[in-house]
């Protein structure tokens, strides 16, 4: 068996947590309610569940509840179509302009999410390699998430960040959680 850093990490933080993870329904409700917007693919009985929820919860069992929200994949790409890849996605994390936001450096890593089927077109479109090193374009494919345009909300931003394995921006999204909650709960 073959264990790397990103299943190791991933099994000390989860495995201690009792709570069941969130549907990607709920999870991306869950971070859009957060981020103070409107979520209008869930009812009023399933709002009313969530603001419940978030007013009691905190930033490291949230991360855990709203893991499943997307698959992430790791791609390379030429360089030549890290803008268009840029274009196209719904950039997260602290991608570009967004890592001030964070207080960290930007990177040349574009973080994004993309419905399935686009970013199935995507990958094949622009030969994107799964698994090639180094990984230009950490790309998260979510079943459901909903349409918009521009970055995604600030409460998805920072949940991919506490899932980061770099210490510094796991330690920036867990902040931003646990001032999302603080100004939630007030």
């Amino acid at each position: 068996m073959l264990f790397d850093a990103a299943s190791v990490w991933s099994f000390k933080q989860y495995a201690r947590k009792s709570a069941r993870p969130y549907s990607p329904r709920i999870a991306m409700a869950t971070l859009y309610l957060l981020s103070g917007q409107s979520a209008p693919w869930i009812n009023r009985q399933e709002q009313y569940r969530l603001h419940k929820r978030l007013e009691t919860v905190d930033a490291p069992t949230l991360v855990w509840q709203t893991r499943r929200r997307a698959q992430l994949h790791e791609y390379w790409v030429r360089d030549a179509f890290l803008e268009q890849v840029a274009s196209e996605l719904r950039i997260s994390a602290a991608s570009g302009e967004l890592a001030e936001n964070f207080e960290l450096v930007p990177t040349s890593v574009i973080e994004g999410y993309a419905s399935v089927e686009q970013a199935k077109l995507l990958v094949e479109r622009l030969r994107m390699k799964e698994g090639a090193s180094p990984a230009k374009v950490r790309l998260r494919t979510a079943a459901y998430w909903p349409e918009g345009e521009g970055p995604m909300p600030v409460a998805v931003r920072a949940v991919d960040l506490a899932e980061s394995l770099n210490p510094r921006e796991r330690r920036a999204g867990e902040q931003r959680l646990v001032d999302l909650l603080a100004g939630y709960k007030n």
